[in-house]
């Protein structure tokens, strides 16, 4: 079976995102095209495909908000890191941030990080030892990611 049409789909639609500064739609546009890859719907055009994505993204769209409305996250709006001073390694604004990691992020979402980025496990070696599915995996890393880069940005303003 043949998943070329929705293969183009996302990445058209992938396309059309690069120009925003979104990250919240860019991964609920993967967690959909993963989701509908293992499913048996398979598009005939790219058209239906970018129907069929445009549909999940939105779904996952709403329940990502949904779930954030649920569990939402500690602001970190009064919370300001100063940089360090040039002649410092920066190991003190280091501690900062992994401090601020630490409050962020799920349990899961640490430890999936922590194996993946420093302790280089590979995704499907991630998903066989906390039995999970390595789409899951990666969308956990897409999200962890999500909210480090978000706090790094807050931090540079």
């Amino acid at each position: 079976m043949s998943k070329n049409f929705l293969t183009e789909a996302y990445k058209k639609l992938r396309q059309r995102l690069q120009h925003e500064d979104s990250y919240k739609e860019e991964d609920a546009l993967n967690d959909a095209f993963c989701q509908l890859w293992c499913s048996p719907y398979n598009p005939a055009t790219t058209l239906e495909g970018e129907k069929l994505l445009s549909v999940a993204t939105h779904r996952r769209q709403i329940s990502l908000w949904r779930e954030e409305k649920r569990h939402p996250h500690t602001s970190l709006d009064k919370v300001c890191i100063a940089l360090p001073p040039p002649d410092t390694d920066g190991q003190e604004t280091f501690l900062q941030i992994k401090t601020l990691i630490e409050r962020q992020l799920t349990p899961l979402q640490k430890e999936i990080l922590t194996r993946h980025d420093i302790n280089d496990e590979t995704y499907k070696q991630i998903a066989e030892s906390l039995g999970m599915q390595e789409a899951a995996i990666r969308m956990q890393l897409s999200r962890a990611r999500n909210i480090i880069r978000e706090t790094y940005k807050k931090t540079k303003r």
